[in-house]
């Protein structure tokens, strides 16, 4: 199925990623090389559990976690 990513705020860029019926949001940040722990998937504006279920033509927003001190 194919889902649309939007890399949130340093990439600025927007993919379409192929992913397996049933895919999850880890196995899509995975897909696309990036490390799960270092991005928050949101969904209409919802933030997503890694394990929340992906659908055919959804759009999701990648925003990755800023840290420091």
């Amino acid at each position: 199925m194919m889902v649309t990513i939007h890399l949130l705020p340093t990439k600025k860029e927007t993919k379409k990623v192929e992913v397996a019926e049933g895919a999850k949001v880890e196995d899509v940040i995975r897909a696309l090389g990036l490390r799960p722990d270092g991005w928050i998937a949101v969904r209409d504006d919802i933030p997503l559990p890694s394990d929340e279920p992906l659908r055919e033509g959804d759009a999701i927003k990648l925003i990755s976690v800023v840290s420091g001190g």
